[in-house]
C-alpha cells in the first residue's frame, strides 16, 4: 500500500510539472505569419488555437497575443476588446489564491495561472492607447495612459523595481494632449517623459527623442515657461511649425525577447560533488533535461535542482526604419521603447524578489525526499525500502523543477517612431526598413494620405 501511494504521488508530481506550457510549434507558426507580414493570419491562428493550445492557465497570454496581432492587422476595435479583457483578467489574477502558490512549492510555477510581467501589463495599456489613437478616440487613449500610471504606483507598492515608469507611455500621452489642444497637460507629460528617458537611458539604451525636445521648446514659447534643463541643447535649432499637419508612424521591430530556462543542478554522492548550469530552449531540450535530472537524482545520494527563467533576444532582421513622404520629405525612425531591455531588467528585479521562494522550493523538495525515505523505511521496517523511496522521490521532484518560461510572445523587440510635418495635401507614404543588407522597401506603402491644417495622422508598420 505504501509503495502504491508513493508511486501515485510521484506520477502526479511529474504529470503536473509538464501540463501547463504552450507547445512551441504553435509559436513557430505565429512567427512565420509575422515574418511574412501577415498579422491577420497570425490572429486567425491564435483564435483557432484557443483554449485547446493555451489552456485554462494561459488565458491572459491568449488575450494579449490575440490583441496585439489584431492591432498589427489594423483591426483596432477587436484588438481593443481583447486588451480590455486582458487588463481586467490581469487585475483579477493579481490577487491569486494562496492555495495555487502553495501547490507550486512541490512542482513549479507552471501550475499557476499566468499573471504577466510588469512590462507586459504596462504594454497592454500602451498598445490599447495606440488602438484608440489610430481610431481617433483620443479621450479613450488618455484613459489607458492614466490606468498605466495607476499600475506603476501599485507595482512600486508591491516591491521597488528599476522599471518604475514607462517613458514612451508619457511621450505618447504628451502627443495626445497636444493633439487634443490641451497644451498645459502636454507640456507636463512631455517634461515627465524627458526626465524619465534621461534617468533610464543607461538601463534601457533609449535617449530622449529629439522630436519631443523640439516639441518642448515650441510649447514653452507658447506657454511662456522655461523648458526643462538641457532640452534646448538636445533640440538644436527649432523653428515654429508652418501650416499643415503631422504624419506619425509607429514602427514595431522585433521578434521580441524570449524566456528560456536556466537549470542549475547540484549532485552529491559517494564522495563526488557535481555542479552544472544549462540553458534550455526547445521542447525537445526540456524533455531531455527532465529525464536527465531524474536520472541524476537516481544516481546520486543527493540531488538539488533549481530552474529559473531568463530572457534571450533573438536576432533582429530589421533594426530601424525610414519614412519617405513624396512631396514633403523623409525622416529616419527614433527608438522610443526598448521592449527587450525593459523585459530583461523587469525580470531580473522580479527574480531578486522571488529568490527566497525559489530556494525554499528546492529545500522543500529536498526535505520531502528525506521524509519520504524515513516514512517508507519505518512503514516497511526495511532500511533499503526507505533508501529507495528517498531516491525515487528525489528523482521525481528533480524532474518537476521547471522554470516558468511563459511570456507575451508576439510583442516586438523595439518600438520606433517617425514624425514628419507636412503642408496640407494628399501624400503617398513609403516605409523602408533597415537591415544588415541596408535599406529595403519592406515596410509598406500608404497611398492617398490626406493632411489638413492641424491634422495628426497615425500609421504603423512592422518588421519581424
Amino acid at each position: 500500500m505504501a509503495r502504491w501511494a508513493l508511486s501515485s504521488l510521484l506520477t502526479v508530481l511529474v504529470l503536473s510539472a509538464c501540463s501547463s506550457g504552450i507547445e512551441q510549434a504553435h509559436f513557430r507558426r505565429i512567427d512565420k505569419h509575422l515574418e511574412e507580414g501577415m498579422p491577420e493570419e497570425a490572429a486567425v491562428e491564435i483564435q483557432e488555437a484557443g483554449r485547446d493550445v493555451y489552456g485554462d492557465l494561459n488565458e491572459l497570454l491568449y488575450r494579449m497575443d490575440l490583441g496585439y496581432t489584431l492591432h498589427l492587422a489594423s483591426l483596432y476595435e477587436p484588438s481593443s476588446q481583447q486588451l480590455i479583457s486582458a487588463d481586467k483578467l490581469a487585475a483579477d489574477l493579481y490577487t491569486q489564491s494562496l492555495s495555487a502558490e502553495a501547490g507550486s512549492m512541490f512542482t513549479n510555477d507552471l501550475g499557476i495561472p499566468y499573471r504577466g510581467e510588469r512590462y507586459e501589463l504596462a504594454l497592454v495599456n500602451i498598445i490599447n492607447a495606440l488602438n484608440y489613437v489610430m481610431m481617433g478616440k483620443l479621450d479613450d487613449a488618455l484613459v489607458e495612459i492614466r490606468r498605466l500610471d495607476t499600475k506603476f504606483r501599485a507595482f512600486q507598492a508591491e516591491y521597488e523595481g528599476r522599471y518604475a515608469g514607462d517613458a514612451f507611455g508619457l511621450y505618447l500621452s504628451a502627443l495626445i494632449y497636444w493633439f487634443s489642444g490641451e497644451l498645459d497637460d502636454a507640456f507636463i507629460a512631455g517634461r515627465n517623459a524627458m526626465e524619465l528617458y534621461a534617468s533610464q537611458q543607461e538601463l534601457f539604451g533609449v535617449t530622449p527623442p529629439r522630436a519631443l525636445a523640439r516639441d518642448m521648446i515650441r510649447w514653452s514659447r507658447v506657454l511662456g515657461v522655461e523648458p526643462p534643463p538641457g532640452t534646448a541643447e538636445l533640440a538644436g535649432e527649432t523653428h515654429d511649425l508652418a501650416a499643415g499637419g503631422e504624419i506619425v508612424v509607429i514602427h514595431h521591430l522585433g521578434p521580441g525577447p524570449r524566456k528560456i530556462e536556466r537549470v542549475v543542478e547540484l549532485s552529491m554522492g559517494q564522495g563526488f560533488v557535481f555542479l552544472q548550469a544549462q540553458d534550455v530552449r526547445s521542447d525537445e531540450q526540456k524533455d531531455f533535461q527532465r529525464t536527465l535530472s531524474a536520472a541524476k537524482g537516481l544516481a546520486s545520494g543527493t540531488q538539488i535542482t533549481v530552474a529559473y527563467p531568463v530572457f534571450e533576444q533573438p536576432p533582429m532582421r530589421c533594426t530601424g526604419a525610414r519614412v519617405v513622404v513624396e512631396g514633403c520629405g523623409e525622416a529616419t525612425s527614433t527608438l522610443v521603447e526598448n521592449v527587450s531591455a525593459i523585459a530583461r531588467i523587469a525580470l531580473e528585479d522580479r527574480m531578486k524578489h522571488e529568490w527566497g521562494k525559489i530556494v525554499a522550493r528546492a529545500v522543500t523538495k529536498f526535505v520531502t525526499a528525506r521524509l519520504a525515505g524515513e516514512v517508507a523505511g519505518r512503514a516497511s521496517n526495511n532500511s533499503t525500502v526507505g533508501m529507495l523511496a528517498k531516491i525515487f522521490t528525489q528523482a521525481a521532484l528533480s524532474a518537476t523543477e521547471q522554470a516558468d518560461t511563459r511570456s507575451w510572445y508576439t510583442l516586438p523587440a523595439q518600438i520606433h517612431m517617425t514624425r514628419l510635418h507636412c503642408p496640407p495635401g494628399n501624400y503617398t507614404v513609403r516605409v523602408e526598413q533597415m537591415s544588415n543588407q541596408g535599406w529595403a522597401p519592406a515596410g509598406g506603402v500608404y497611398p492617398e494620405i490626406q493632411v489638413n491644417n492641424g491634422d495628426k495622422v497615425f500609421l504603423h508598420s512592422a518588421c519581424f
